[in-house]
Formats: structure tokens, sequence, C-alpha cells
């Protein structure tokens, strides 16, 4: 018996420690976290960056708008920034850009939107109209982007910064366009684009932002054509003139 009883005390457990419940409980803790994490992430991944890529093209529309203004309050010849030509009548036949001042209004321009963008990604926002919010260049709250109306301001902020890639892309053009009888309007517009990388966390995304912005506008006037109705020369008929 006692032979018998030995071999069964072999096989005898005691209680489970509270060491190894709180050490299982605390891996099944963490996979749930994990779990938990990835699913809220993958929920709410694209408003983050949805709401990202606009706030990016918000900022970085602004930041060109501003860097234009700037440019032009330093100040420029708009007739020297055309060259007019006229015809053995004295009427206009040509309007070209002045290519020297062009260049120089472009590369100011890029110089000033550099400058800003730099700025912005190192969180410094003073001078350029837009509030800085806990030392990042932009937030969200964390209810805003679940989409709930009444978690609309809760939650910590989460921060969306950018980068720039690449160069900022700046050049002048002209549009044509009628403005009245035989009066042309001509606009010069500058055209800006950056691209921009968008990082939120454990994501990114590269976006392109352009921008037009008017910086002169010159009426150029011709003569009257003989005939005009509704807007548009009116070819008279052969027949009634020949009667």
């Amino acid at each position: 018996m006692s032979i018998f009883r030995s071999k069964n005390s072999r096989f005898r457990r005691g209680p489970i420690s509270f060491r190894y419940i709180l050490l299982m409980s605390f891996i099944l803790f963490v996979i749930l976290l994990v779990q938990g994490l990835w699913i809220v992430n993958s929920s709410i991944q694209p408003t983050l960056l949805k709401y990202g890529e606009v706030e990016t093209h918000k900022m970085a529309t602004a930041i060109m708008t501003k860097a234009v203004k700037d440019r032009i309050n330093e100040g420029f010849d708009v007739d020297s920034l055309m060259k007019v030509q006229n015809d053995k009548n004295g009427k206009v036949s040509t309007i070209n850009l002045n290519t020297k001042q062009v260049n120089e209004i472009v590369t100011s321009t890029t110089t000033y939107i550099e400058k800003y963008l730099q700025q912005v990604e190192q969180g410094d926002l003073k001078g350029l109209g837009i509030s800085e919010k806990n030392g990042a260049t932009m937030a969200v709250p964390f209810g805003r982007v679940t989409d709930n109306a009444l978690l609309g301001n809760i939650g910590p902020d989460i921060p969306i910064d950018f980068t720039t890639i690449g160069h900022v892309n700046t050049d002048i053009k002209q549009k044509i366009e009628p403005h009245g009888i035989n009066t042309t309007a001509i606009q010069i517009v500058m055209e800006m684009e950056v691209t921009l990388q968008v990082i939120i966390p454990f994501h990114t995304k590269e976006i392109t932002v352009k921008q037009d912005v008017p910086i002169a506008t010159r009426i150029v006037q011709g003569e009257v054509p003989t005939y005009y109705g509704s807007g548009s020369v009116v070819v008279p008929d052969k027949k009634k003139t020949d009667s």
C-alpha cells in the first residue's frame, strides 16, 4: 500500500500561485489591449487621415497666399512686368511678360513659401494667423474622429504634422479674358504647387496642394468693331449690304 500511495503522490498539485495568475492576467490584458488598439486604429484611421489632409491643405493654402501678399507688399511695377508692343497705328498688338522681373518675383515668392513651411514644421506659427496648440503643428480631439457629435471635443488630442517633399514650384502665367466691347482684361496669376507628406500616428500620405493667386490686372482697349450684338461680333449679310 505504501508503494501505491507514493506513486499517486506524484500527481498531486497544489493551488495555482498568485504570481502565476497575475502573470497570465497581464499577458491576457496586453493581448486584448493590442487587439483593441488595432481595431480602434483601423476604424478611425481613414477619418483621421482625411481630417489631416483637409487641415494640411488649408495650412499650405494660407502659407502660399501669405507669401504672395508679402511679396506684393514689397512692391513691383505692373507696367514694367508687362511688355506692351504697338503696331504702326499705335494700337496694342502684343503683350509679353518681362522675363527678368518675373524670375525675380517667382524666386522671392518661393523663398517666402519655403520659409513659412519650415516655420510651421518647427511648430512656430507666429505671424501666420494660425493658433498654436500644445506645441504641435495641428491636432484633433480623439472624440472628433469618431463622428459622434456628443464626443466632438472629448479625449486627448491626436497630433497631425506634415513635412515638405521636394521643391516648391512657382510660376507666373497670363490669363486673357474678354472685358466688354473689344476690351481685353489681361490678368497676371501666380501659380504655386507644393508636395507635402501628411503624418498621423502609424500612417502617412503624400498630397499635392495647388494655389493660384492673381497679382496684377491690365485692361487693353482695342478698336470697336463695326457690327456688335449680344456680346459678339456680327458679320453683316452680303445680300442686304449689296442692296
